[in-house]
């Protein structure tokens, strides 16, 4: 029998997306590795770099560049700069704060409370850019509410990172909301004409900035000269996981599989997250826990899936 070209499409579309998935699990895992040892401080910056290179590279092969220069015909407009401006220091500032989580609460934790940014995402978009929330999308916000409340209930009774393992919850929740916020800027800067490639540049380029500033105005740069170059390497191991490979098989998977069925994929990060730092760094996780982290994933598959159709194009 002769496979359809379409299914043949979408099934070479599927390894792009659990390479996606993949990527973006893999580097959880490098990041609470690092941040064992290093200052947490020093992540954002070594972590931004590999994105960095990527949107220089994407800028010049897309020859986007006259985006943002104001006398050029194809200049974005200062509108879709400064969002893109914006969702970088939001997202930088966000990502300094994930790797305090990252320390505390570990992967299990931490990056199932990150997930909650597509909750934020919709609700903003939905206050800013006037977009429907459908009633699936609101039964994916009560399942992630739900599974982290489970998640908190089995870490009580497990064996937690450190002491202070609930500080995870607060801080990675802080994080997610920039994640939110910075994804609605980057769809109005998109919906606004600015070019995929023009919109990584500028974002990773503020990140650099604001990563260097921080380190600057905290008088942190020893604790960069000091880390071990092993945990260095897990910070840009990381920043190549998530802001290449994690990036460039999600966008391919996007041109081969239909929008809805990428999402379903990347629902499985924070499941996948979870069973590698069980498996590779040894953290606890009991049945209930695990119910927890299932439970968000069906959450952000929902709340992924039934995004509106013009959110999904701007993605």
């Amino acid at each position: 029998m002769v496979t359809p070209p379409k299914q043949e499409k979408a099934r070479r579309g599927e390894p792009w997306a659990l390479g996606s998935v993949l990527g973006y699990a893999s580097a959880n895992v490098f990041d609470r590795f690092a941040v064992i040892h290093v200052d947490p401080l020093i992540g954002p910056l070594l972590r931004g770099l590999p994105s960095l290179i990527l949107g220089v590279i994407l800028v010049l092969r897309h020859r986007t560049l006259g985006q943002l220069k104001p006398g050029s015909a194809d200049y974005a407009g200062r509108r879709a700069i400064l969002t893109f401006v914006l969702a970088g220091i939001l997202s930088t500032c966000g990502l300094f704060v994930y790797y305090f989580a990252m320390r505390v609460g570990g992967v299990i934790i931490t990056v199932p409370v990150l997930e909650t940014y597509v909750i934020w995402g919709t609700l903003i978009a939905w206050a800013f850019l006037g977009e429907k929330v459908r009633s699936m999308a609101l039964a994916g916000v009560g399942l992630i509410a739900l599974g982290l409340a489970v998640l908190s209930l089995g870490q009580m009774g497990g064996q937690p990172i450190s002491r202070f393992w609930y500080w995870a919850i607060p801080l990675a929740l802080f994080t997610a909301l920039t994640y939110g916020v910075s994804g609605v800027l980057w769809r109005d800067g998109q919906l606004r004409g600015a070019h995929q490639s023009t919109a990584i540049f500028l974002q990773f380029t503020t990140s650099m900035i604001v990563a260097a500033g921080g380190l600057t105005l905290l008088g942190r740069w020893q604790a960069l000269a000091r880390a071990p170059v092993h945990d260095l390497g897990a910070l840009l191991a990381s920043g190549v996981l998530s802001g290449i490979l994690g990036i460039y098989c999600m966008f391919t998977a996007l041109r081969l599989m239909a929008v809805a069925r990428v999402y379903a994929f990347s629902s499985l990060t924070p499941l996948a997250a979870t069973l590698f730092a069980h498996f590779f760094l040894d953290e606890y996780l009991n049945a209930v826990m695990l119910v927890g982290v299932l439970l968000v994933s069906v959450g952000v598959a929902l709340t992924q899936i039934f995004r509106p159709r013009e959110e999904r194009q701007a993605s």
